[in-house]
């Protein structure tokens, strides 16, 4: 079974809808300690500390949820939004939200999602080192079209923005300002599940 260090429910909706056999489990992790101007470099440390906190609590729980959980890999996972080099999360309010998607009509953005897979024991073959942590990051190329104002105010209030890294859901009512991406599209959810199946599933299967 593979273990999900995030409670972010796309990322729990993609590893459903591919049949992924997961549990979810907290990291404990507060992002606001971690600090990079680099966003790749920001979502591998974050992604590292996730799957490392899942484990220490899975290791450490008494839950009798976690006592039958016989997991493999634990999946750690962090995006961030870069946009006119800035780095982005989630919208602080709807103030913040607003500013930046003013900013993002007619512009480019790129999408980075830092992968930490830690293996519950070194798989052989996987690669040349043996390793038990295999890290990764997927970036992903956003081509927004031209959105007014009024439409960005009224996309505000689904809130669906505020809880998403760069502010948008390409899966959601977002879908419609994207002009196209080049690159993985389920990263821009959450995870990319072609990284996931070359480096857990053909692994694991």
């Amino acid at each position: 079974m593979l273990i999900l260090a995030s409670e972010s429910i796309p990322r729990h909706k993609l590893l459903k809808a591919s049949n992924i056999d997961h549990m979810i489990v907290k990291s404990g992790v507060n992002e606001n300690n971690f600090h990079a101007e680099d966003p790749r470099e920001l979502v591998i440390k974050l992604a590292k500390a996730k799957a490392k906190g899942a484990k220490k609590i899975l290791d450490s729980s008494n839950e009798e949820n976690f006592k039958p959980c016989i997991y493999n890999a634990i999946l750690g996972c962090d995006s961030m939004f870069e946009l006119n080099g800035r780095i982005y999360g989630k919208p602080k309010n709807e103030a913040e939200a607003l500013k930046r998607w003013l900013g993002m009509s007619s512009n480019i953005g790129i999408l980075h999602t830092g992968h930490a897979l830690l293996l519950s024991k070194p798989r052989k073959g996987l690669d040349t080192n043996n390793k038990k942590l295999i890290t990764g990051i997927v970036s992903t190329k956003i081509y927004f079209g031209e959105i007014s104002k009024k439409e960005i105010v009224k996309y505000i209030k689904t809130g669906e923005p505020m809880n998403c890294a760069g502010g948008f859901a390409i899966e959601g009512e977002a879908g419609c300002f994207i002009k196209r991406i080049e690159g993985c599209y389920s990263n821009v959810i959450g995870l990319s599940l072609p990284w996931l199946r070359g480096n857990y599933i053909i692994h694991y299967d």
